[in-house]
């Protein structure tokens, strides 16, 4: 297939999650496909990260109906600002086209090629399902279909699951998934993938900086903890590590009430803008998280870290850990010993360097194949 600026590529991916790993992976794989084509993002949202599906999710379960609608009412401005503030961003960073025909079947351009990916796009558990958005199933079969480092977030799939997802994937022209274990259960179903990384690790690197541009420099070191799930430990931790490094600690907060529950000597940042939240990793002498992103974004601007395993769905980390050869980042749920040898740990950037240099070629390598045949990329 001819590379053309004209050449339109449909991307399903996930844009929905107020989520700052979910938006710099939607824009990063906008910068990825951009050369080979046109990209356009499915506008889609779905049923739970709607305005009625949010409002559903605390009106329907158990408890006092008076309780569970006090709590919709105090989290409602919240998910409102976050909406509004990663809504922005994406209408700024990508082109969107409508959904329904994606949803419910339509017409569809048979000279374009469609993609699925990058993230937990294949995650049967918080999709309640295969969503046949993220599985195009109402495009036609005999129309291109790729997948570029979709996930399936776990590393096996139960019986219907994979039933319905060999029927899924079938019809696809490449498959490419974001962690080697996707491999081997596309392989367990008899079908053949090659792994990638994340986008955000696969893009221009300038993209990143570019982006964070904008927010000014910190002038003191700091520990930036960016963490999804509330951990006592890494809190713990991140205080240990400020203390011998002689820096201040900064950490991301998503609610209001975290404002009154700030650990003595931490620095809010409440719900930072994306290009805000960029600069802190940017500019963060070390990392403590339990992100796949947050990993990412370390990575990304070489600053050491120390990865704390999340109550579920960790292959993603481990796995990207692995990659880099940097499993002893990583702390196990449950231990505690030695965890701060971690920080003394030093990191090989060049090798790092080298290895984001591999896998991005190989990335291009697997587009190229699916864009213009056996050429090689120019």
């Amino acid at each position: 297939m001819t590379n053309t600026a004209d050449q339109k590529i449909y991307v399903s991916t996930i844009i929905d999650t107020f989520n700052y790993g979910t938006v710099m992976q939607a824009v990063a794989t906008r910068d990825v496909l951009e050369a080979y084509g046109h990209p356009v993002f499915i506008d889609y949202y779905r049923p739970q990260w709607t305005a009625e599906g949010h409002k559903d999710i605390y009106l329907n379960r158990s408890g006092s109906p008076l309780v569970n609608r006090l709590h919709y009412c105090i989290t409602l401005p919240q998910w409102n600002r976050q909406k509004k503030m990663f809504r922005t961003f994406l209408e700024q960073e990508l082109e969107l086209c409508e959904a329904d025909p994606f949803m419910y079947g339509g017409d569809f351009a048979s000279d374009a090629v469609y993609c699925v990916g990058s993230d937990q796009t294949w995650n049967y558990e918080d999709n309640g399902g295969l969503d046949p958005v993220y599985f195009l199933t109402n495009v036609p079969d005999q129309y291109k279909k790729i997948a570029f480092s979709a996930s399936f977030g776990r590393e096996s799939l139960g019986d219907k699951e994979r039933l319905l997802t060999k029927r899924a994937l079938a019809c696809f022209d490449a498959i490419s998934v974001r962690e080697s274990s996707s491999v081997a259960i596309l392989e367990s179903m008899g079908l053949s993938g090659t792994a990638l990384k994340d986008p955000v690790l696969l893009c221009n690197p300038n993209l990143w900086s570019d982006l964070a541009d904008g927010a000014p420099v910190s002038a003191d070191p700091y520990v930036l903890v960016y963490m999804l799930n509330e951990n006592p430990r890494m809190i713990d931790y991140a205080r240990r590590v400020a203390e011998l490094s002689g820096c201040k600690i900064r950490i991301v907060t998503f609610s209001a009430k975290q404002k009154f529950s700030m650990p003595k000597g931490f620095k809010r940042e409440f719900q930072p803008a994306p290009e805000r939240w960029l600069a802190l990793f940017r500019d963060a002498s070390y990392v403590v998280t339990d992100s796949f992103h947050g990993t990412c974004f370390s990575l990304l601007f070489e600053h050491p870290m120390t990865v704390f395993d999340p109550p579920k769905f960790s292959v993603r980390l481990t796995d990207v850990l692995s990659d880099f050869g940097l499993q002893e980042r990583r702390v196990h749920k449950g231990i505690d010993s030695e965890i701060l040898g971690i920080y003394e740990r030093t990191i090989d950037w060049g090798y790092i360097r080298g290895l984001k240099v591999k896998y991005a070629r190989e990335a291009h390598a697997f587009l190229d194949s699916c864009f213009r045949g056996d050429a090689e990329h120019e």
